[in-house]
């Protein structure tokens, strides 16, 4: 035991700055997040926006926009192998043989309208008579990370405002928030079991002082917590860390840029009715409030974004139905290791939210449990040695 105290001071003693820095920042992030969500704060608020960055995959798979979550779903009676007849037909015969880089629908307004995207930029024609309403060179892209105070605080929280490289401060503090979880919990093991000897088996109790009794009430009750969001966000850290030298390399040897495979005509038709059929089989009475054809990684795929209260992008294999992921065999190369999809769950275990609300507040009890376990172990560990520095013991770490 006297072994497991000496691993846990001296780590305790590594780590108090960072992880102290990581506690507060997590549970601003955290704080920032439920405000927004209990004040029911507006689809294009910056602080929203931010909580919903990459949820919907890189830049060039990513459908869904601010926009989308304030627009008009289509109507029911919507017919839209009508509205792909009728702009098939005017695209043809005004612009001729322009490769279709992708067709959606969408509303402008209280119009339904089809947009065909078209060199970077797209035509816009009104799904009920087919007519040309608009037409743009090259769309400009949303900001996927917009300036906010939860981007601000994130910054921090990961470090990354120092540079790229301070991610290595974050992996060595998951490292040391690890080490301190299991030499705590086992510690706390044989303390346990030399009280079941003098029959004294509760699993709380109160001995040296105030401090340390709650330090250890809060550690068990909070450990599950505390380990999910440790082992997390160093998993979070070191996939961010591989990106940075991946972009790097990659910055240094240039890959030429991965060409948009075009429709073609024939093949629309059959798309389209494998995407409703898979939303109807899937997300039967979802209100559809974009639904986009397009060629990626090699797939076609139906993309449809559904309105109401809670907004979702889904993503159908055009000639199957079946359902796809963020990460599949052939996508374009991203910078994590494991592919996006991997990234974003485990953000969403860091965040809580894969269990929704009930994570979310798990998660802040975590980073306040954090907290005050921070605060009390330095409390208690100067405590310690003062005592000892008092009987002429000046060492810094001890058994």
């Amino acid at each position: 035991m006297q072994k497991l105290r000496y691993i846990h001071r001296l780590t305790t003693l590594l780590a108090l700055i960072p992880a102290l820095f990581l506690a507060i920042t997590g549970v601003l992030i955290q704080g920032i997040d439920l405000r927004s969500i209990y004040t029911h704060a507006s689809a294009d608020d910056g602080n929203v926006r931010a909580m919903r960055e990459s949820f919907d995959g890189p830049p060039d798979f990513a459908v869904r926009t601010t926009k989308d979550y304030l627009a008009k779903p289509l109507p029911a009676s919507t017919n839209e192998f009508t509205m792909l007849a009728h702009t098939l037909a005017t695209l043809r015969q005004q612009f001729g043989p322009v490769p279709v880089d992708y067709l959606e629908f969408r509303m402008a307004g209280d119009t339904p309208v089809a947009q065909v995207g078209v060199h970077g930029g797209h035509i816009g024609f009104d799904g009920l008579t087919g007519a040309v309403i608009e037409q743009t060179k090259r769309d400009v892209a949303e900001n996927p990370s917009p300036d906010s105070d939860r981007n601000t605080v994130k910054r921090l929280h990961r470090m990354t405002v120092f540079g790229d490289w301070a991610l290595y401060i974050n992996i060595a503090t998951s490292l040391g928030l690890a080490t301190l979880i299991v030499t705590g919990l086992l510690v706390y093991l044989k303390l346990l079991a030399q009280r079941r000897k003098i029959k004294r088996p509760g699993l709380f109790w109160s001995a040296g002082g105030q401090w340390r009794s709650l330090h250890r009430a809060i550690s068990l009750v909070c450990v599950v917590f505390l380990a999910v969001a440790t082992f997390s966000g160093g998993w979070l850290a070191s996939e961010s860390l591989y990106r940075s030298f991946d972009v790097a390399a990659q910055s240094a040897h240039p890959r030429a840029p991965t060409p948009v495979v075009p429709l073609a005509d024939g093949a629309l038709p059959e798309m389209l009715g494998a995407t409703l059929k898979a939303l109807h089989d899937q997300a039967p009475g979802a209100p559809v409030v974009v639904l986009r054809l397009r060629n990626y990684g090699g797939y076609r795929q139906g993309v449809v974004v559904t309105g109401g209260e809670t907004s979702h992008q889904l993503v159908f294999n055009a000639a199957t139905g079946a359902r796809m992921t963020e990460t599949e065999p052939g996508y374009p190369r991203v910078h994590f290791p494991f592919g996006w999809q991997a990234h974003q769950w485990a953000k969403s275990v860091h965040r809580g939210d894969i269990i929704g609300m009930p994570g979310r507040w798990m998660d802040l009890i975590a980073g306040f449990a954090l907290l005050y376990l921070t605060v009390s172990g330095a409390v208690m560990y100067w405590q310690m040695w003062q005592k000892r520095s008092s009987s002429g013991r000046h060492q810094l770490v001890w058994k």
